[in-house]
């Protein structure tokens, strides 16, 4: 706090002192002159009296004792009425001053609480700032001295935000001016060359015959299965495209690490409390929020005509950035429901609007990806550490861990949305083995995929499994029991002609 604001600070004490004096006293006077009134006209004689100051003397006495010598020529009745007509004069003149002053006090008065309240209200504001800390950036708080960082670090608006962002303070990301989205591209630009493996299709085909036999729609299956140390893979419908649920949230993440990697953001920590909850707790809010950023849109107001044109091409932006990379026919551009912020249980405002125009007679507009694309991603984050950088993929798959300690999951108020319980983590926990995974789950849908690894890092595998059907999604007991059955045959093979890591090569191990 500095000497000048302490020094305003007893200045304004010093003023509102003065005027709460000034009122007391103004109030006095006009309540001394409502009860002379009101004398006045109880007593008009006394009062007559009390303002010419004879007191003593009855009017009478006072005009009898005139001298009559004054005037001779007057007659004496003349002579005797003459005071009395001076005293109701001055008696009137009297009354017209007391008016007076009364209003003269009423416009003091008044302006007297103006400025007294004019007074307290600077007042409040000094003492805000005489309470409140005086905030001085740290130095990593700081931003390196380039041209760019002259410039206003802003959001181009203040986005609408979960009432927990709000609530924790958290800040809002700021973008750099002249970014441009599309100029982003994912630097793999091409799938990687896996090659088909009878001994891994002989493990996916159990998987297939294990749902099956528990009356389990399998025409609503897709699995991949991939060896990441062999570069072999096998699957059941791996490139048919299916709502992906939760499971796109992964995509959203690359994207974004995307554009903070090329500078687009001042702050990647800004990100941090959103990307946590979107991917670790699958919250649809932090999606919903980082979606908005990444694609400079959001679901309302509702747009029309140009402005709604201009809206859907950013948002097909996100989708754009997979399909040019080789991710063929995705579409990543919708939101997950419910939205609770926006009040949304499902699409609408411009999200609804989007579905509406893009929609074909035998295709809704909905995001779709295949299970071959969601292993891919994984393969690219956390086994090859390719996916926009190795600091960035380092990063991402560390958000993909997870704890299989049942002390830590197992519990009822683990999280809102449980990745591991009713999943593939769900009989691993006893294995020891470390799991890196984003789980999706609807009334319709169970989506997962998940890179596993053994504890002593020798063997991994990377699987994607989604059951379109009212069975899976209802059915907690179905995907645990897939991945332990993958989990064991993968575990037993023998063959590590091809392990880089049985060959004492390290150089893909996923350890963090």
């Amino acid at each position: 706090m500095s000497e000048h604001l302490r020094h305003s600070c007893d200045n304004r004490d010093q003023q509102i002192a003065q005027l709460k004096a000034e009122l007391e006293r103004a109030y006095g006077i006009i309540n001394e002159l409502q009860r002379e009134k009101t004398e006045s006209q109880e007593h008009p004689i006394q009062t007559l009296q009390y303002s010419t100051g004879v007191v003593d003397a009855p009017v009478q006495k006072k005009v009898l004792d005139l001298p009559l010598e004054s005037n001779p020529d007057l007659p004496l009745k003349n002579r005797s009425s003459k005071p009395p007509v001076k005293k109701v004069k001055r008696r009137r003149y009297k009354r017209q001053l007391s008016i007076k002053q009364v209003f003269q006090l009423l416009v003091l008065s008044t302006v007297s609480a103006v400025s007294f309240g004019l007074i307290l209200y600077v007042g409040r504001g000094l003492t805000r700032l005489k309470s409140d800390p005086v905030i001085v950036p740290t130095p990593t708080q700081l931003i390196s001295p380039t041209p760019e960082s002259t410039l206003k670090l802003t959001p181009f608006h203040s986005p609408r935000r979960p009432s927990w962002a709000i609530a924790q303070s958290l800040p809002i990301p700021a973008r750099l001016p002249k970014s441009d989205v599309s100029e982003i591209a994912y630097n793999i630009h091409t799938p990687p060359h896996f090659t088909s493996s009878h001994q891994l299709q002989t493990i996916v085909n159990e998987v297939v015959a294990l749902a099956s036999a528990q009356r389990f729609p399998k025409q609503s299956l897709s699995i991949t299965l991939i060896d990441p140390k062999t570069g072999e893979t096998a699957g059941y419908q791996p490139q048919k495209l299916k709502y992906p649920a939760s499971v796109v949230k992964i995509f959203w993440m690359v994207a974004l690490y995307a554009q903070i990697d090329k500078g687009l953001w001042a702050s990647e920590q800004a990100f941090n409390p959103y990307i946590s909850k979107m991917i670790e707790e699958s919250n649809n809010e932090a999606a919903s929020f980082i979606l908005d950023e990444i694609t400079e849109t959001e679901s309302v107001p509702t747009l029309r005509g140009e402005e709604l044109r201009k809206w859907i091409n950013k948002r097909l932006q996100v989708s754009r950035f997979f399909q040019q990379a080789g991710y063929k026919d995705i579409i990543i551009s919708q939101k997950t429901f419910p939205i609770s912020y926006l009040r949304a249980n499902e699409p609408r405002s411009n999200d609804l609007r989007i579905q509406q125009i893009l929609r074909q007679p035998s295709k809704p507009f909905r995001n779709l990806i295949t299970t071959e694309h969601a292993a891919r991603l994984l393969y690219e984050i956390c086994y090859t550490k390719q996916a926009i950088s190795e600091e960035a993929s380092k990063k991402m798959c560390g958000w993909l861990k997870r704890d299989l300690n049942p002390s830590v999951w197992n519990t009822s108020t683990y999280m809102d949305f449980n990745p591991i319980r009713g999943f593939f983590g769900q009989s691993l926990a006893n294995t020891g083995a470390h799991l890196y995974s984003k789980a999706g789950w609807t009334s319709r849908t169970r989506y997962e995929v998940a890179l596993v690894e053994t504890p002593d890092h020798r063997k991994s595998y990377i699987l994607a499994i989604v059951g379109s059907d009212k069975a899976y999604a209802r059915d907690e007991s179905i995907f645990p029991k897939m991945s332990r059955l993958v989990y064991s045959r993968m575990i037993s093979s023998s063959d590590t002609t091809h392990d880089p890591v049985a060959q004492g090569s390290s150089s893909h191990s996923i350890k963090q």
